[in-house]
């Protein structure tokens, strides 16, 4: 598997390196520092969870409404335009999110508000033209590489961010003085997570236009294809474009149960539930990061034996089922490991919907169908997260967990169908 990767490597594109690494400057600060932190810094500043409820579904009800408008954008003013400003604005929201304590009420609770949509509104600018991006900067040879390797940097950093945010709170609480209940504690690492992200920006002001890069492009290297042939391969497509993106739509908005009914309040039901101290929730989530890295770079191979879409359904199909010792067993090590295996099975769902879902449409709707696609998982998140913290307070958090699961399953179940399908139809049309 890492002699492939060797191989592939020199056949990467300058924009697709400078991609990942803006990529990875991204998983360390927003993957890491900042999903451990971020519910836990509200509880410090007072609020439960029908307000981190909401807070969290006010992001994903943000990155579902800019999602199309941000294909459209890609569309029209091309994607690493697009892509490079949601960075700047990702890198915004961030940095201004941590600021909260410096406000009184109610002015804190409009600012988390405010500052939170406005981080997944730049993160919907740069994940939905992301896609689209990298499809224009590779070849069909060395693709499933690129977006494996995506898979693996993002968890990989994320594990390095989550260590790191782990320990911080307690430092600052040692170096200030403070107890690790105040707020102020988890300030500073959040506005570092913040801040950490200029490089991740500067990396993307230097790639180039795929005209540019034709321009300026040196003779390729020897087993490398040419420039010209970075232009992906027409799709074989059987619907219509809009019949094919509502149904990837309706797919994204049930897988996506599972992992935002666990995920958004995982920290918390550790914390508030299980009584886990925070290191111990920051190791977990960062051993599920690490061991995603390897899990992730299988993606590539795995595709090439059975395909795109089977990859995608039988990772779903584990995002469901480790969901359920979370809801089953009342217990931190059950909890932590459910937690791992979403991480470590999402690693390859992601990367293989990704490629799946971009090919089944010309590169004309390719911006469309990133931005359909990642709005359906955000509304899905967003009605969990929503819905999620008036559950806990009535049924508990076993009941979420449960609940996404089955509808994560249903999802499956619907996508199998639909590939099923799509490949006996391509099949009598060849």
């Amino acid at each position: 598997m890492i002699q492939g990767y060797l191989a592939a490597w020199p056949q990467f594109s300058r924009n697709s390196r400078l991609f990942l690494l803006s990529a990875t400057i991204a998983g360390f600060s927003y993957s890491g520092i900042y999903f451990l932190l971020a519910n836990l810094f509200l509880v410090r500043l007072g609020y439960d969870e029908q307000f981190i409820g909401v807070f969290v579904a006010t992001g994903a009800l943000s990155f579902a409404m800019s999602s199309l408008p941000a294909g459209v954008v890609g569309r029209r003013w091309g994607c690493r335009r697009a892509m490079t400003v949601g960075y700047a604005f990702l890198a915004c929201g961030l940095a201004l999110v941590s600021l909260a304590p410096l406000f009184a009420e109610p002015w804190r609770a409009r600012w988390l508000i405010a500052t939170c949509a406005l981080r997944e509104l730049g993160n919907a600018f740069y994940l939905v033209n992301a896609n689209p991006f990298l499809m224009e900067s590779t070849s069909q040879r060395e693709r499933g590489h690129v977006f494996s390797s995506r898979g693996a940097v993002v968890p990989l950093a994320g594990f390095f961010g989550t260590l790191v945010g782990g320990v911080l709170p307690a430092r600052i609480a040692g170096w200030t003085g403070r107890s690790t209940e105040d707020p102020m504690t988890y300030l500073l690492p959040m506005l570092i997570g913040g801040l950490l992200l200029l490089p991740g920006l500067l990396a993307l002001l230097s790639t180039r236009t795929e005209t540019e890069s034709s321009a300026t492009a040196e003779p390729p290297a020897p087993g490398r294809e040419p420039t010209t042939s970075l232009r992906p391969l027409r799709p074989q497509v059987t619907e219509g474009p809009i019949a094919v993106i509502l149904i990837m739509t309706l797919i994204g908005a049930l897988y996506i149960c599972a992992m935002a009914a666990s995920m958004s309040f995982f920290n918390l039901y550790m914390d508030r539930d299980l009584g886990v101290s925070t290191s111990r929730i920051g190791t977990i989530i960062a051993c599920g990061q690490l061991l995603a890295v390897p899990v992730a770079l299988t993606m590539a191979g795995l595709a090439r034996r059975i395909g795109y879409a089977a990859a995608f359904g039988c990772s779903a199909a584990g995002v469901a089922l480790c969901t359920l010792p979370m809801g089953l067993l009342p217990v931190w090590w059950a909890a932590g490991a459910g937690a791992i295996g979403i991480t470590v099975m999402s690693a390859i769902a992601f990367p293989a919907i990704t490629v799946y879902q971009q090919e089944l449409v010309e590169p004309d709707w390719r911006p469309i169908m990133s931005g359909a696609y990642l709005m359906s998982i955000a509304l899905g998140w967003t009605v969990m997260a929503s819905v999620g913290g008036y559950l806990i307070k009535a049924e508990g958090y076993r009941f979420l967990f449960l609940l996404g699961s089955g509808l994560s399953a249903a999802g499956v179940v619907i996508f199998t169908l639909y590939a099923v399908r799509r490949a006996r139809r391509l099949a009598k049309e060849h």
